[in-house]
C-alpha cells in the first residue's frame, strides 16, 4: 500500500471539508480532542519535506521548521491554505514566534497544557459554548486509537510500516474510518522492539531502524493505554516530559545530542 496516497487524498478532503466547517492547523502537542469538540476540523500541518525548501531563502531553522515555513510562505500546503487559524504549543519559541511573523492568520499559543484557556479562546472564537458531551466522546475515541497504536507497535511487522500506519492515519479525518484503518494492520504476532524517542519521526523515520515513539517533545501524540478520562486524560496525554531524545532533527534549537542529529 502506498501510504503517501492517504496524505495526498487528504489534501483534497481538507479543501472539501473547509467549505463546510472551519479547519484549524495544529503545530505541536495540542489537544485536538478539545479543538474538534467545537466542530472544528483539526489537521497536523507541519512540513516533512526537504525538497520544498529549494529556492526558499529563510532556511536558518531546524529541518522541520525550514520545511514548514517554506510550505507556508510559498503557499504549497493545502492544509495550511485551508486553515482559518493556527494553534501551536509553547515547546519551541522559535516556532511560535516565527510562525506569527510569517502568516497573516491568527496564531494561538497553547501554553503549559492550559486547556481551560484554550477552551475560553475557542468559545470566543467560535461564539459557541464548549460541548462537554462531544468532548467526552472524542476522548473515548482518542483512547481507543491510542490502545490500537500500542497493540500495533507490539506486532511482528517492520518498524517502518508501523510508523507509516500511525503517522498517515492522522490524515483520515473520519474517526471511525481511522480506527478501522489501524485495526486492519494489527495481527496476533508479537515481537519485542527497540524503541527510539524522537521529536517528530515523519521526515526521518526511514533513517531509523528502531520503533519510533513521539509525543514527548515538539510533535506527535503520546500513545499508551490510558485509564484516565476527561480533563485528567488531557493533562496526562499533553503534559510535559523530562526525557532525553534518542535522535533529534538537524539544527534543532531546543536539544543538543552529540552525533544523534538526523537530517531530512
Amino acid at each position: 500500500m502506498d501510504y503517501l496516497e492517504i496524505r495526498k487524498n487528504a489534501y483534497i478532503d481538507i479543501l472539501e471539508i473547509s467549505s463546510k466547517k472551519t479547519v484549524v492547523s495544529l503545530w505541536g502537542r495540542v489537544p485536538w480532542e478539545i479543538v474538534e469538540s467545537f466542530s472544528y476540523q483539526s489537521v497536523y500541518s507541519y512540513g516533512i519535506d526537504k525538497e520544498v525548501t529549494k529556492g526558499y531563502e529563510d532556511n536558518n531553522y531546524c529541518d522541520m521548521l525550514n520545511s514548514s515555513f517554506a510550505y507556508l510562505e510559498l503557499k504549497k500546503c493545502p492544509f495550511m491554505y485551508a486553515s482559518s487559524f493556527f494553534i501551536v504549543d509553547d515547546y519551541c519559541k522559535s516556532r511560535y514566534e516565527n510562525l506569527r511573523k510569517k502568516t497573516d492568520k491568527e496564531v494561538y499559543i497553547y501554553k503549559n497544557n492550559d486547556y481551560k484557556s484554550l477552551i475560553n479562546y475557542l468559545e470566543e472564537k467560535s461564539k459557541t459554548k464548549f460541548n462537554k458531551e462531544k468532548f467526552e466522546e472524542l476522548v473515548n475515541k482518542s483512547k481507543e486509537i491510542s490502545k490500537l497504536i500500542v497493540a500495533l507497535r507490539s506486532c511482528k511487522i517492520p518498524n517502518q510500516r508501523i510508523y507509516e500506519v500511525e503517522y498517515f492515519s492522522k490524515f483520515i479525518f473520519d474517526m471511525d474510518k481511522k480506527i478501522e484503518f489501524i485495526k486492519k494492520h494489527i495481527d496476533d504476532s508479537k515481537e519485542e522492539k527497540s524503541i527510539a524517542k524522537v521529536q517528530a519521526g515523519a521526515g526521518i523515520y526511514k533513517k531509523i531502524g528502531q520503533l519510533i515513539n513521539e509525543g514527548y517533545f515538539c510533535e506527535g501524540e503520546y500513545q499508551k493505554i490510558y485509564t484516565t478520562n476527561s480533563f485528567d486524560f488531557i493533562k496526562e496525554k499533553y503534559g510535559k516530559f523530562d526525557l532525553e531524545a534518542d535522535y533529534i532533527i538537524h539544527n534543532c534549537s531546543q536539544i543538543e545530542i552529540e552525533n544523534k542529529e538526523i537530517a531530512y
